[in-house]
């Protein structure tokens, strides 16, 4: 039996593309981890550098907002088809609770009430502290900066590259010393608030050092808010006034919320 079964499994991964695997037998000792680590030991630096960056999208979306959108992954998508190429790819969405779905041309997560987000967090967690500790891995984990779950849609130095700033979807700007120690908890030397939820939608888009030491910030309010990045007075305390807010951008009275107004560069 057990010669049987060795020639099935060759016969299997001879008709598997050179960069997949067969899925993983549903053990009930495999962990998250354990499926992760699988992932990212098992493929080359080129495979992952592609493939590991849509996967923590694709999870990092569902653990933050679970509606159907982020439920769905299409599998019809060329850049998604490349990425669950690697192997044990498709067994780590399977361990977040995605399932295939139309004859396998999309994947959906039918967890029931918040369990699809938990499990994605949970994942995703995971899969980041896989990818931290492979050597194929062509980027290691070395410091996360906390953002009270808020994803973190763009950076930037500034100062003459004292400072480290980060905006995020909760309307905030971070400011951070350029090299925060990687031991303890890190904490923003100031917080910047003055980008607004309009309608539904928030977040700090883009940020972009000015030659007078200045950071401006664009954000889905339709606002563009011009700060002295220098100024960290009071560590992690908010201070609420830019020294310029420039408008125009979309609908100023947030009726209408759209790509007019969503300002990204």
């Amino acid at each position: 039996a057990s010669r049987v079964f060795s020639r099935v499994r060759a016969w299997v991964r001879a008709c598997l593309p050179p960069n997949s695997a067969p899925p993983l037998p549903p053990k009930a000792t495999s962990t998250m981890s354990d499926i992760c680590a699988r992932y990212a030991e098992e493929n080359t630096r080129e495979a992952l550098s592609g493939s590991a960056r849509i996967l923590s999208t694709l999870l990092g979306n569902l653990a933050r907002e679970d509606t159907p959108k982020f439920r769905r992954v299409n599998l019809q998508n060329a850049k998604i088809q490349q990425s669950v190429a690697a192997r044990h790819a498709m067994a780590v969405l399977e361990a977040a609770g995605f399932e295939s779905v139309e004859g396998g041309a999309a994947m959906e997560s039918k967890l029931p009430g918040d369990q699809a987000s938990a499990r994605a967090a949970q994942l995703a967690a995971a899969l980041d502290t896989a990818l931290s500790a492979c050597a194929n891995a062509s980027f290691a984990l070395r410091l996360s900066l906390p953002h009270g779950g808020a994803g973190v849609r763009a950076c930037t130095y500034a100062d003459e590259g004292r400072t480290l700033l980060t905006g995020a979807t909760d309307n905030l700007v971070r400011v951070w010393p350029s090299a925060p120690p990687l031991g303890g908890d890190p904490a923003p030397c100031a917080v910047l608030a003055a980008h607004e939820s309009v309608r539904g939608t928030a977040g700090v888009q883009a940020l972009l050092p000015l030659p007078g030491g200045e950071v401006a910030s664009a954000g889905r309010d339709g606002k563009v808010c011009v700060w002295d990045a220098s100024d960290t007075a009071g560590r992690g305390a908010v201070q609420p006034a830019p020294l310029a807010v420039l408008r125009g951008h979309g609908d100023g009275r947030g009726q209408e919320v759209s790509n007019k107004t969503n300002i990204v560069a």
